[in-house]
């Protein structure tokens, strides 16, 4: 799994079924057909042995056989430093923090689960009487009549199954111009997904020692990132006051607080490193805030005339050039006209004139090659970089443009990760490593160890990727720590 996900990332499933079918051209014994009986419990009949005896078997021979086929191909491609030095040693310390887990407060989740229950009750009638009827909010399609055929709102699209799209954008358009039932959705939807994914969900999913274990997924992401899932952690909304209740629920044991790692605005200063450009590196060298330093290059201003308006657009104009905006998007997420927002891209261009050599770079590299790398050559296939269609097309750009950055932040946080792990094994940090949430790790340590865990992980989270490669651009990491993760984050 993980070879293949070394080498053909963004090309295939890594899973055993379908390397086999891909790279063999095999079709593998299905589970079911081992254990025979229809049932969740299996019966050991000579039969059903037999049955999995030869699941076992072909499972093993598959497996050597797709080592034979792959691993010559990591070599030639040049992909065994991701494999050997990142991936494969981080399968021992997912499965450290897997079985650690994290506590929940089950009390308090009960409650917020009544709390957003009778709230979703309001925003129900609310909507059912700005719709003048009653209807199931969750069904896109009657959601979609209501909105565009019964209020004849403006923008409606159909998607290809013939139904009006009422996905997040849509809403989102529709609330932004003044339609308060699109708002009152949306808060719905956040509320009710919150109920269910995590509130109730974590509840049902905790152990006798009232905690919950995620599972990783290491080969999941086109970018290298990690995923989770049963319950998903890393999906927990962070700017909305209900996710941080949500986050409220995590809580330390008795003498103990949970710490929060987060490294600052790293994807920015990795658009920097890779892409050298001089105005950007010194503003991370010189300590400065990066959003407060581009609405000062952007709209020509001095130190006094900076609010938090400039830097709130500045800092949509840096993420949104990362992720490949277009005047059009920039202009609605700022409120802005497209021209302005033009404007406010060619000055960023000129002010970082190598960020856009190196988004250029990124788009032919990948045309030519049709994949990606991060900094430490993580290969990251792009689809559809030359497709005749302009979205598709558009989709395949920004990903070439982006996932290099997030890619090696990824690649960085996970190196940190097995660095910080060895050394609670040799006792030198005292200290549970619980979570990874993207450029997060979160532990749980006693009162008396709190400074020993701070100084050691913010070390080698700071300095761990110049064991590999010389930067210009230093890392930052930011820290907190509290009873719950809602005050550590």
């Amino acid at each position: 799994m993980l070879i293949s996900y070394s080498i053909d990332n963004g090309i295939y499933k890594h899973n055993l079924d379908d390397l086999s079918f891909n790279h063999l051209n095999h079709t593998t014994i299905k589970y079911k057909e081992v254990v025979g009986t229809g049932k969740n419990e299996i019966t050991f009949d000579k039969v059903t042995i037999d049955n999995a005896i030869n699941y076992a078997a072909e499972d093993a021979l598959l497996t050597f056989r797709l080592f034979q086929n792959l691993y010559p191909r990591l070599i030639k491609e040049k992909a065994n430093f991701v494999y050997q030095n990142i991936d494969l040693p981080l399968v021992e310390v997912l499965s450290s923090i897997e079985a650690n887990g994290i506590e929940v407060n089950k009390k308090f989740l009960t409650i917020l689960s009544n709390e957003f229950e009778n709230e979703s009750k309001k925003l129900e009638k609310n909507i059912y009487k700005l719709s003048k009827e009653e209807f199931n909010i969750g069904s896109p399609k009657q959601l979609g009549e209501i909105l565009f055929i019964n209020l004849k709102m403006p923008g409606g699209k159909k998607t290809k199954s013939g139904t009006y799209s009422t996905d997040s954008s849509t809403l989102n358009n529709l609330a932004v111009d003044g339609f308060e039932i699109a708002q009152l959705v949306l808060d719905w939807r956040e509320l009710t997904k919150l109920k269910s994914t995590y509130t109730d969900a974590l509840f049902r999913l905790t152990d006798d020692k009232s905690r919950v274990h995620t599972s990783f997924g290491l080969a999941n992401t086109l970018t290298g990132r990690l995923s989770s899932t049963d319950p998903n952690l890393q999906n927990i909304p962070i700017r909305t006051e209900n996710g941080k209740k949500i986050r409220t629920a995590f809580v330390s044991g008795k003498g103990k607080k949970l710490v929060s790692f987060d490294y600052s605005q790293i994807e920015l200063r990795l658009a920097a490193e890779i892409s050298g450009d001089k105005n950007f590196i010194k503003a991370f060298k010189n300590n400065e805030d990066i959003h407060a330093s581009t609405a000062k290059e952007i709209f020509n201003l001095n130190n006094s005339q900076i609010n938090n308006d400039y830097r709130r657009k500045a800092k949509a104009i840096n993420f949104g050039i990362l992720y490949g905006i277009s005047p059009y998007g920039l202009a609605k997420q700022l409120d802005i006209s497209n021209t302005e927002a033009k404007d406010y891209i060619n000055e960023y261009f000129i002010k970082y004139p190598k960020i856009k050599k190196y988004m250029e770079h990124q788009i032919d590299f990948a045309k030519t090659n049709q994949y990606v790398e991060t900094i430490f050559k993580r290969k990251i296939n792009i689809k559809g970089i030359s497709d005749k269609n302009f979205a598709v097309r558009g989709f395949a750009e920004r990903q070439a443009i982006n996932a290099p950055i997030q890619g090696s932040a990824a690649d960085i946080i996970k190196l940190a990760m097995i660095e910080i792990h060895k050394e609670i094994k040799l006792k030198n940090i005292e200290a549970q490593m619980l979570l990874q949430v993207h450029d997060e790790l979160i532990f749980e340590v006693e009162n008396i160890k709190y400074d020993n865990l701070v100084s050691n992980v913010k070390t080698i989270m700071e300095s761990i990727h110049l064991k590999y490669k010389d930067f210009s651009v230093p890392l930052t990491v930011d820290f907190g720590a509290g009873d719950h993760w809602g005050q550590a984050h």
